[in-house]
Order: structure tokens, then sequence, then C-alpha cells
């Protein structure tokens, strides 16, 4: 009989242990899983975010081109000489009619010297024979010599006092004051053919290669949009069609086309590359939000602080922006930065837009 009374008792106790062992452990595990669901209550993801708002949608084709100067001009002269007089610098800015340079004018002074004699031997030439005092052999004798020793003279002035033929900068000087200069016979890619280059800069220009199927939108006169790689925080840049080749080159079934591109604030160099937007459709007043918005068929959109998947219908999608059919309405606020990878029904913090 005792023995029986041990035994309940025994189970009994082992029976309390591991009630109240257990009802210890669950209170622990409880509370760790509440701890784990503050803290995830408490993330939030930072967002940027825009307008769903109607605007114009432009369908438009980029041909990539090389900007260039509109023109250049080696300027030197044809017959070795002494440069006297050489005031310009790579760099300087000239205008067009500016003296760049001087080359020695011994030989011009001789020559202006017997120039202003023969002008006067024809003068009286001519006044004599036109009076018959003189036969018309003689004449032309005194006349031919005259008018040999006029081009002379011009061909001198122009070979002794440079000229800059249009606004520019000074690009390239092949030589100092008092050095003797002699024109090269052949030079480099590049390099300058002369004492001087004077390179326009304002405007500059891009030569396009255009396929058969876009050239039927290009037309002479039209203003065209331009992106530039190395001054992408520019403004938007505009350029004009200057001219197009009605005539395909054979051996690439392309168009030649000159876009003239506006720098009068000297911002641009030859040698950018330059993307030209070439529009070939438009939709105008359809609801649009960027294309960053899009996450597959869907966009995020906040109410408040808690930002919601929506699925979308899309129609155009541009290079900027994506033509909304159905699914959001105007002015509601999408995300566009960090909703790549968002869960449904987040809380978030708005950025700048």
């Amino acid at each position: 009989m005792n023995k029986r009374i041990s035994r309940l008792i025994g189970i009994t106790c082992c029976i309390a242990f591991a009630v109240n062992f257990t009802g210890c452990k669950q209170p622990a595990q409880k509370g760790k899983s509440e701890l784990t669901e503050a803290k995830i209550e408490k993330i939030k993801i930072n967002v940027s975010v825009s307008k769903a708002e109607r605007r114009t949608l432009v369908q438009e084709r980029k041909i990539l081109g090389t900007l260039q100067a509109y023109r250049e001009a080696d300027l030197g002269p044809l017959s070795p000489g002494r440069v006297k007089y050489l005031p310009v610098q790579i760099g300087d800015y000239v205008k067009a009619g500016q003296v760049v340079a001087k080359m020695d004018d011994a030989q011009l002074v001789a020559t202006e010297a017997q120039y202003t004699s023969t002008k006067s031997q024809y003068d009286r030439s001519l006044s004599l024979f036109q009076s018959s005092a003189i036969p018309k052999s003689q004449f032309e004798g005194v006349e031919a010599q005259y008018t040999s020793l006029k081009r002379q003279l011009e061909s001198l002035k122009e070979n002794t006092v440079i000229i800059a033929p249009f606004n520019g900068i000074v690009t390239a000087r092949a030589c100092e004051e008092g050095e003797l200069y002699s024109a090269p016979m052949s030079s480099a890619p590049g390099q300058s053919k002369g004492l001087i280059r004077v390179t326009q800069l304002n405007p500059l220009k891009l030569d396009l290669d255009i396929d058969n199927e876009t050239i039927r939108y290009v037309k002479k006169g039209m203003q065209v949009r331009i992106t530039v790689d190395q001054q992408s925080d520019m403004e938007s840049l505009h350029g004009r069609i200057e001219f197009v080749n009605p005539q395909a080159n054979l051996a690439s079934n392309t168009f030649s086309v000159r876009v003239v591109v506006e720098n009068s604030k000297q911002l641009l160099r030859p040698g950018y590359f330059a993307e030209v937007h070439i529009m070939i459709d438009q939709k105008p007043n359809v609801l649009c939000v960027p294309k960053e918005a899009l996450v597959d068929d869907r966009v995020f959109i906040v109410n408040g602080t808690i930002a919601r998947s929506k699925k979308v219908s899309t129609g155009w999608i541009t290079s900027d922006f994506a033509e909304i059919l159905s699914g959001i309405d105007e002015n509601e606020t999408v995300i566009i930065k960090g909703n790549k990878a968002l869960p449904d029904s987040t809380e978030v913090i708005i950025g700048k837009e």
C-alpha cells in the first residue's frame, strides 16, 4: 500500500514539473516573436515619386553623329617667305576681315611702285588711243603689261597680308614671327596645311547618313532635338536641317543630311558625340507616367505612406515615358525609384521627386 502511494506521488510530481516547464518556455517564445514583428513593422523603404499626368508623347528615331566645326580654313602664303607679323595665338578669337599675319613685303613694295608707274603709262595710252593718236597695237601692248602687273600685285597682296575669311578661333599656328615659312607639300590628317588655321565653332554641324525608312520624315529647314553625352546637364538642344541630299549613296543606300547646331555659348566642341532625335509620330494629351514607374505590367501608387501595386495597361512606351491606357487615374502618385523589389502594401518614406 505504501509503495503504491509513493509511486502515485512521483508520477504527480513529474507531471507538475513538465507543465511548469512548458508554461515557462512558451511565454519566452511568444515574447521573442512579438519583438521580431515589432522590428519588421518599423522597416520603411525610401522611394522617389512622380505624378501620372497628361502630356504629348513623341515617337522618335535616333541617329548618332559627331559634332564638327562648321568651317575651317588653313591660311598662309602660297610662296615661301619670312613671317613679319603674327599677332594671334592659338585660342584667340578673330573676326572676318581681320589681319592675322603679314609676310615680308619687300617684293610687294617694289611691285606696287612698278604698278603705279605702269598705270600712269596705261592711262596716258588709253587717252591717246581714244583720240586716235596712237595705233591700237601699241595701246594693246601697254594694256597687256598693265593687266599682268595688276594681277601680280593682287596675288602678292593676298600672299603678304593674311586675312581671316570668317569669324572663328585660331586652332593651329605653324611658326613664329621672324621665321621662314613655306607651305607644306602634304600633311597628316587634322594637321594644318597653312601658317595658321581658323575654325568656326558657332554654329557647329552634324553630317549624318540616314536610311531610306527615316529619310521620308526629314525635311530641309525642320527643327530636330539633340542630346550630347558630354553635356548631359545642359538644357535641351535643337538643330536645324540645312540640307537633304535627294540622291542616295549607292554603296551604303543612305542619304546625306546636314544638321546645324547653335553654339553661341561655346559649350559644345568638335568631336563630341551627339544623337539627333527625328520625330516620326506623336500623340497629344495622353495619360503618362515616367518609364521608370513600370515594373513589368504594374506600377506602385502611394496613398499616404503605403505603397500598393496596381496592374496597368500601356500604349506607347518611349525612352522617357509610358502611356497608361487603364489602371490608374490622372494625378495619382507613382513610385519611380525604389520600386523594383518592393512588396505590396509596404510603408514607404517619400524622398524628392
